[in-house]
């Protein structure tokens, strides 16, 4: 192919500062593409030019821009592209502020021999160094490691059982591959997370200003949902903006000791959101991987007080309490070398709480509880004010029912309300925004007993299945609205549930998985959820003794005295 001779020689004489070896590199131009290929970052290169320096769409290739930046990107032929160009999508030009026709150096990625060595160690169930765990995700975060050597690295946690010492290694590694915030030593720094998607347990919106609103600092960070009809992210994307870079955060935390923000943009933990893609088309996802993943986030975000709440029941994410109390422990012991103080707290998951199912609708509820509306859910606000009682015992300001009454004195007062809307208008939203103003879906259609019978089972997967057919995460104006709790009495012609979506098209998907699923009228699961519900009076009742026991070996003195913090 002569590798362009001529042309090709007179150039690398040019550019010798990007390589020592000319013959390994080619310098080109950047155009910025509307070229796209998903999510993956992509240097879309001319087939010809590509192969004669020995690059094939096997390879990743490394952008070297004129300040030494290196930015690693997947390979992608165009014909589009001509030779001594390279073509780069808007979006990668964006995130890491590329001018258009800017001169860069190309050339095929290479990656730390640490790094494989340390692959082929855990896939032998050997022991690995913080060093080498270090390579491995700062090689993933920087997008070196291809799918199939980070497919067999995620995999090696379901042959073998990764330790404590591990995870904990993986998520100090993963928060210190990426951005990293400081607050001062002395500062608390709460932190409030549910590790399952519970319909209408949208805690976080209310819990964010109740904790702020005593002038703690409570930086909350969230992720788009991936396997229900609305997380946190399409909550407050209903009230407010959400994507702020880490100076942003910094400013909005200053201001109101709070913000609710998207993650995605924050270069926190970034070797989390691969590891993540590979995991996805099985949905699965090891425990040690995903405390990992959300103990790097926190300790990323200098957390050092944080209360986790696990929903446990058949039809959750944790279906035993055995399986809660694991999770448990494993939060927190990486929470403790981490220097967290942690608060795990194991709820009951067994049926929808109150009534809204999507985003509108929840956010409706929030903004309910938080003006203590008439027709509040008092069943979210009972748990908002237990978890937050929870924390604030964590922090250590007051314990018991004191807590919970404090908790309820700040949503009485419109204290919590006030900061909800101080956090809106600092994220550009309209703070005087109504409960009762939020549109609803045109198109709806009733659930309708066809007999007298008693609701004995409600399953959770089904629910999300039949909003997430209704359009659900995507579409603002398509949710599920349930009249009917677990153990009601419903007569011939009672209206279980409301279906709402944006068209009939939507709407008729929703019907249809209605009726495959039926997620109320599971009648023949009626001794399996008694058994459950006697399970769960156990644990409360061992709780509940554990806490008299805790609270009467407490000593008086303030522990905080003593209390370690994270190293400057």
């Amino acid at each position: 192919m002569g590798r362009f001779a001529s042309k090709v020689d007179k150039r690398r004489k040019n550019y010798h500062a990007f390589r020592e070896d000319p013959d390994s590199y080619f310098t080109a131009r950047i155009f910025i593409s509307d070229m796209q290929d998903g999510e993956r970052m992509i240097a879309f290169l001319n087939p010809n030019q590509a192969m004669a320096y020995g690059i094939t769409v096997h390879n990743k290739v490394s952008i070297i821009r004129i300040n030494w930046e290196e930015i690693v990107a997947d390979v992608s032929f165009s014909n589009r592209v001509t030779i001594w160009t390279i073509g780069v999508s808007d979006e990668l030009a964006k995130k890491y502020k590329i001018k258009n026709l800017e001169m860069v150096g190309i050339c095929l990625t290479e990656w730390a021999s640490i790094t494989t060595n340390a692959i082929r160690k855990k896939m032998r169930w050997e022991p690995i160094t913080y060093e080498e765990t270090y390579s491995i995700i700062k090689d993933i975060s920087e997008n070196k490691v291809d799918d199939t050597m980070m497919t067999y690295y995620v995999a090696s946690s379901y042959f073998y059982p990764t330790s404590d010492e591990e995870t904990y290694l993986t998520a100090k590694a993963m928060a210190e591959c990426g951005a990293m915030f400081k607050y001062p030593k002395w500062e608390i720094i709460a932190d409030k997370h549910c590790i399952w998607w519970v319909p209408g347990n949208e805690t976080t919106m209310v819990l964010i200003p109740l904790i702020a609103s005593l002038w703690i600092k409570i930086p909350k960070n969230f992720s788009k949902s991936i396997t229900s009809p609305a997380a946190t992210w399409e909550c407050v994307n209903v009230l407010m903006n959400i994507n702020f870079d880490k100076e942003g955060i910094e400013e909005l935390v200053q201001k109101t000791n709070c913000c609710l923000v998207w993650w995605w943009g924050l270069d926190l933990a970034p070797a989390d959101d691969k590891l993540i893609k590979v995991q996805y088309p099985l949905s699965m996802q090891s425990k040690a991987k995903v405390v990992s993943s959300i103990m790097a986030k926190k300790y990323a975000m200098w957390v050092t007080h944080s209360l986790i709440d696990i929903p446990v029941w058949p039809t959750a994410k944790v279906t035993s309490m055995e399986e809660a109390k694991d999770w448990k422990k494993r939060f927190e012991i990486v929470g403790k070398k981490l220097w967290m103080k942690m608060s795990v707290q194991i709820t009951q998951a067994n049926e929808v709480i109150w009534n809204g199912v999507w985003a509108v609708l929840q956010v409706r509820e929030v903004l309910r509880v938080l003006q203590q509306h008439p027709d509040r859910p008092k069943d979210l606000e009972d748990k908002i004010v237990f978890l937050w009682g929870k924390l604030i015992e964590n922090i250590w300001l007051v314990t018991g029912k004191s807590a919970m009454n404090l908790a309820r004195h700040q949503l009485q007062t419109g204290a919590a309300r006030n900061k909800m809307k101080e956090i809106i208008a600092a994220q550009w939203g309209d703070p005087d925004v109504n409960s009762e103003s939020l549109k609803l879906g045109k198109h709806t259609y009733d659930v309708l007993a066809e007999k007298e019978w008693k609701i004995s089972w409600m399953d959770l997967h089904d629910v999300n299945s039949v909003c997430r057919r209704l359009g659900c995460p995507i579409i603002d104006q398509a949710w599920m609205y349930i009249y009917k709790k677990t153990w009601s009495s419903v007569k011939k012609g009672d209206v279980i549930a409301t279906l709402y979506a944006q068209d009939d098209i939507n709407l008729k998907a929703g019907i249809k998985a209605l009726k495959e699923k039926n997620p109320f009228q599971i009648s023949s699961f009626a001794p399996f959820v008694k058994w459950a519900n006697k399970e769960w009076k156990i644990l409360n009742s061992l709780s509940k003794v554990a806490n008299k026991i805790k609270d009467k070996s407490k000593k008086t003195t303030h522990p905080t005295k003593k209390q370690k913090w994270k190293d400057n």
